[in-house]
């Protein structure tokens, strides 16, 4: 398998050290970047992927497109395509239109920033033109670096609001948890590791267990002991209408942008 990368922010950075953690060589990867070629040279000598400044798309297996979401379709417009699986990571680009420049099958994906250490969760949108072995493909290329699922036009906004926004959601509530902590007497790097470590064990238990939330809460909450307390006050002051309101806002514009581009199309 051999890839390109076109682009070299920050997602695109993400994904290769992913992959390359997960067993692809440096030498299965090259990466190709107009705006920063600094950024590019020092990629190519810490990671030791191949970098190219003028790319041939038909010499890779799969062409993964991760320039700005504006840059896409002229840069599929712009070149030849015969053979590769395109794969967008761009927000806001639908399947069928790359599958429309190209004249390829081709595949939407909306990977997090914890695809770096392979614990990414990543939404893939599946163009009309690809088949089983396409989608086996890209499935099995991005749960090298986590988890997957299959999303479309209706579900594509919730998904990225609820995998791609939501980080920053986890990490301030980890901000607001670890003054508790110092204020005990913990340094700032332990008190953050300990509530970090406990939402990475937690979100692992989740991922191994179907029950209910409600059930798992009631595991560790003995009635009346300090973690029903302190549910008691997270469910007095709302958290529920706060983390659904916020991840509704977050949706928004995903849902107005892409029902833009539906109507476009």
């Amino acid at each position: 398998m051999n890839i390109l990368m076109v682009g070299a922010g920050s997602m695109s950075e993400s994904l290769v050290r992913g992959w390359l953690a997960s067993g692809l060589s440096p030498e299965q990867i090259t990466m190709t970047n107009r705006s920063d070629r600094t950024r590019l040279t020092e990629l190519h000598a810490e990671l030791g992927v191949q970098i190219v400044d003028e790319e041939d798309v038909n010499a890779y297996d799969i062409v993964v497109l991760a320039m700005q979401p504006d840059g896409v379709i002229p840069y599929v417009q712009s070149k030849t395509w015969s053979t590769p699986l395109l794969v967008s990571v761009a927000a806001h680009i639908e399947p069928s239109e790359i599958e429309e420049a190209s004249g390829l099958p081709a595949v939407c994906a909306m990977p997090n920033t914890p695809v770096a250490y392979r614990s990414g969760m990543t939404g893939l949108w599946f163009g009309p033109e690809t088949d089983d072995t396409v989608r086996d493909t890209a499935t099995a290329l991005f749960e090298r670096v986590g988890r997957t699922a299959v999303t479309d036009a209706k579900t594509m906004s919730a998904f990225m609001a609820a995998a791609g926004c939501s980080p920053a959601f986890f990490y301030e509530i980890v901000g607001s948890m670890t003054p508790v902590l110092t204020d005990a007497g913990f340094d700032e790097a332990t008190a953050r590791q300990i509530v970090a470590q406990a939402m990475k064990g937690s979100a692992e238990l989740l991922l191994h267990e179907t029950r209910p939330t409600n059930d798992l809460i009631a595991d560790v909450a003995a009635p009346d002991g300090p973690t029903d307390r302190g549910v008691g006050v997270l469910r007095a002051r709302d958290l529920a209408d706060v983390m659904s309101s916020a991840l509704r806002e977050s949706a928004k514009e995903d849902h107005d942008a892409i029902e833009t581009t539906i109507e476009r199309t």
